[in-house]
């Protein structure tokens, strides 16, 4: 990330955020940049993805008793949002080998108290999103997107994140646009986008204090500072995307002989970010133990590094839906299967073709 500040605009940064009376400028105008660049109508920036989702559900009135479904297989992240609502998380098993939803098992779990569908945009792949958008209209379900691995993805040429009622990204530093830490929505619903915006600063209304403070509201401002760094960072998106794509792709080329691996099957309509290199390696259960073990040398990774795991069977998870009759008759089988057998690789921007070798090496004599 080549980002060289003047001393101007570090004293004008700092001046923007330490002046409790001046009127943010880099804020408004990343989230004027933002709506222009996914070709929405409203961009709202929060401290955190995890922010953003628990945004979307406030904004939405999901509370509690109301049933969100939720994939299996996706972080914790996504999940707890529902959980700081006092919602039902209804979690639904992926199909073989993909991260997409089985939408058998997807209509079975919708009830008369469900509310949202959540498709996490795993590693930067998508769902299909006509089969998505069909279930959510027959149903009456809104669809809020996590899409915080997923900037610069497509289904057939429109950005994930664009395609529900609400579309929620991270900006955590490893993201490939990223200001160290925080996330952003993107709507077209003015109303939604205004009670995010009311909600994020504690239901104040700036020049108002006497309409402030009429509902509950949380702390989840972002700095001007994080702000300047988007804009920047924004500007070199579609570059960065691509540097992404490359590494990937080389990763794949160096990879795809090896009889032992398999190269995730992306789906004819999406153009991922290839946020992260998908493989998979033949044998039960296999790929956890060389997941693990290219973490011991170095080479990060979700399942080994990150401890990834479906999301139901994590134990904050667990004590939340103990009381559920539903929660105890989940088995998402297609997810641990996913998830046992799948190296997720973790690229970072300054991996060179050296670093790529390296990882490359590493995976051929685990195989061995």
């Amino acid at each position: 990330m080549d980002i060289n500040l003047s001393s101007e605009e570090i004293k004008k940064l700092m001046i923007n955020n330490f002046n409790p009376n001046k009127r943010d400028e880099y804020i408004p105008l990343f989230e004027k940049q933002l709506a222009s660049y996914f070709g929405v109508k409203n961009a709202i920036v929060v401290s955190s993805g995890t922010a953003a989702i628990h945004l979307a559900l406030a904004s939405l009135n999901i509370g509690k008793g109301d049933e969100v479904l939720v994939p299996a297989t996706t972080v914790i992240m996504t999940v707890m949002p529902i959980l700081y609502q006092g919602a039902i998380p209804v979690f639904v098993d992926c199909q073989k080998n993909s991260i997409d939803f089985d939408y058998t098992d997807l209509v079975n779990k919708i009830t008369s108290r469900t509310k949202a569908i959540i498709p996490a945009y795993l590693w930067g792949c998508s769902y299909d999103m006509d089969k998505l958008l069909s279930v959510s209209q027959k149903y009456k379900l809104q669809i809020i997107e996590d899409a915080c691995q997923a900037h610069g993805s497509k289904w057939e040429g429109k950005y994930l994140g664009t395609f529900g009622k609400i579309g929620c990204f991270s900006l955590k530093n490893g993201k490939i646009l990223a200001t160290g830490e925080g996330g952003f929505i993107l709507t077209n619903d003015d109303e939604i986008s205004e009670k995010c915006k009311l909600l994020r600063n504690h239901c104040t209304e700036i020049g108002n204090p006497e309409k402030s403070f009429k509902e509950v509201g949380w702390n989840y401002r972002i700095t001007e500072m994080q702000a300047y760094l988007g804009i920047l960072n924004l500007e070199k998106l579609d570059n960065k995307i691509e540097h992404r794509k490359l590494q990937t792709q080389y990763l794949y080329k160096q990879l795809k002989e090896v009889k032992e691996l398999g190269i995730y099957d992306y789906k004819s309509k999406e153009e991922s970010n290839l946020f992260s290199p998908l493989l998979w390696i033949n044998g039960v259960n296999k790929g956890i133990k060389i997941a693990k073990a290219l973490s011991e040398r170095g080479i990060i990774n979700s399942t080994g590094t990150f401890g990834l795991i479906p999301a139901n069977n994590r134990e904050s998870i667990k004590k939340y839906c103990s009381t559920l009759n539903m929660y105890d008759k989940i088995y998402a089988i297609n997810s641990e299967n996913l998830l046992n057998n799948i190296i997720a690789v973790t690229l970072m921007e300054d991996y060179d073709k050296e670093k790529l070798d390296e990882i490359v090496k590493n995976i051929k004599e685990l195989l061995k």
